[in-house]
C-alpha cells in the first residue's frame, strides 16, 4: 500500500468518525437537551441533524470556519 492510499484511508476513517460523533451528539441533544421552542420543530430537528452531518462530512472546512474559535464546542455540537 502506498502512502497516498494509506493517507486517503485514514482521512476517510476520520471523516466517518467525525460524522458519527457529531450525529451522536446532536441526537443526544435532541433527546435529552432542552425542548425545542420553535414554531417549526420538525424544521429545527432537520436543521440540527443536517448541520451535524454536513459538519462532520466536510470537517476540514467546518473546523476552519467554526472550530478554530472553540474546538470543544465544534466537537460537542450543538451544545
Amino acid at each position: 500500500m502506498t502512502a497516498r492510499q494509506s493517507s486517503l484511508r485514514y482521512f476517510v476513517i476520520a471523516t466517518l468518525g467525525f460524522t458519527a460523533w457529531r450525529l451522536v451528539t446532536v441526537s443526544a441533544y435532541l433527546l435529552f437537551g432542552p425542548a425545542i421552542a420553535s414554531n417549526y420543530p420538525v424544521t429545527e430537528v432537520f436543521f440540527l441533524l443536517s448541520k451535524g452531518f454536513l459538519g462532520g462530512l466536510f470537517w476540514p472546512i467546518s473546523f476552519l470556519l467554526d472550530g478554530w474559535r472553540d474546538p470543544l464546542a465544534w466537537l460537542l455540537y450543538p451544545w
